[in-house]
């Protein structure tokens, strides 16, 4: 699966045999959480040559800095087209991603690294990424106005799949008749729940949690809570802005520290946790938490806040 950098333009083809009939391909772009997960509406491909169609997802509208590809994760093209009259289809798939550190940033800071490795650059930060995600637990990218149905567990808190950064609607049993709007950011009179163990209005939280006072408009909501509590007989639709809405300074810190890493021949033993060497009788010793490191205690320190979980060998 290709990976794409946030906010920039993926031209996508499709080749056939022959021409379709009319000539006519077109394209529909989803992303991987169902929920809305059209981003672009079927749309005409272009014909470049006999069987060969492309289409390109960029800035809607040109010239506008604003991306199609504006949210992070999995996405799916999926092309339509008919042959003698019988509808066939065929999917593309590719990912995009947030750098954690550009290149620009990295180059300023170590300037006489560019002739060598400047053309290896993204290879290396996406190694990084890639490693820090392991380590934490978690990505840093973001995915805008998207929604998850999520099990209440008599509590006050709802531990949510991603973190959200901004919190817009909570409706219990979402499809039941009887489901209802506990929370809506843009009413007064339900701007009941709020972001919990979030570090500013511009932090994201893993959780959801009824403030200390609530709305007495929740109406027959109020039959299903036990003192402001997510039922364990209930789901939740919550629906926001998940992921982070930058990457944090102390993950952009961590991906440079491993891009030096990488690309610094001298650290291959100590990024592979042997920590010793006898020479003599070849002898390699490694340490006992291979699996609970970046491999650079550094950067280790400057994602323990970020840490979702860190992984470790059972033996």
């Amino acid at each position: 699966m290709d990976d794409v950098k946030i906010n920039t333009s993926k031209t996508i083809s499709l080749a056939l045999g022959a021409d379709p009939d009319s000539s006519t391909v077109n394209a529909t772009l989803y992303h991987e959480f169902a929920d809305s997960s059209v981003v672009q509406a079927s749309t005409a491909c272009t014909r470049t040559s006999a069987g060969n169609y492309t289409i390109t997802y960029g800035e809607s509208p040109a010239s506008s800095n604003n991306f199609v590809l504006s949210h992070g994760g999995a996405h799916k093209v999926e092309f339509t087209y008919n042959i003698s009259s019988t509808e066939y289809t065929s999917e593309n798939y590719f990912s995009v991603y947030t750098p954690y550190i550009t290149a620009i940033t990295f180059f300023t800071n170590h300037s006489d690294l560019q002739t060598t490795f400047g053309s290896k650059f993204e290879d290396y930060e996406k190694k990084a990424r890639r490693i820090i995600n392991t380590y934490c637990g978690q990505d840093f990218d973001y995915y805008g106005s998207k929604s998850f149905i999520i099990d209440g567990y008599d509590t006050r808190f709802l531990r949510l799949p991603h973190p959200i950064d901004t919190l817009t609607t909570v409706v219990a049993d979402f499809g039941d008749s009887d489901a209802e709007t506990i929370h809506n950011s843009s009413e007064a009179t339900l701007n009941n729940l709020e972001k919990y163990h979030a570090m500013g209005n511009f932090g994201s939280s893993y959780a959801i949690r009824f403030k200390n006072k609530v709305s007495d408009t929740r109406k027959s909501y109020i039959a299903r809570t036990y003192h402001n509590k997510f039922n364990s007989k209930s789901d939740y639709k919550v629906t926001g802005n998940y992921g982070w809405r930058y990457v944090p300074n102390n993950v952009r810190d961590a991906a440079e520290l491993l891009i030096l890493d990488l690309m610094n021949d001298d650290s291959e033993f100590r990024r592979h946790r042997i920590h010793s060497i006898d020479m003599d009788t070849t002898r390699y010793r490694f340490d006992r938490d291979f699996y609970g490191s970046t491999g650079n205690t550094d950067a280790d320190v400057l994602l323990m806040d970020y840490t979702h979980y860190v992984m470790d060998y059972v033996g």
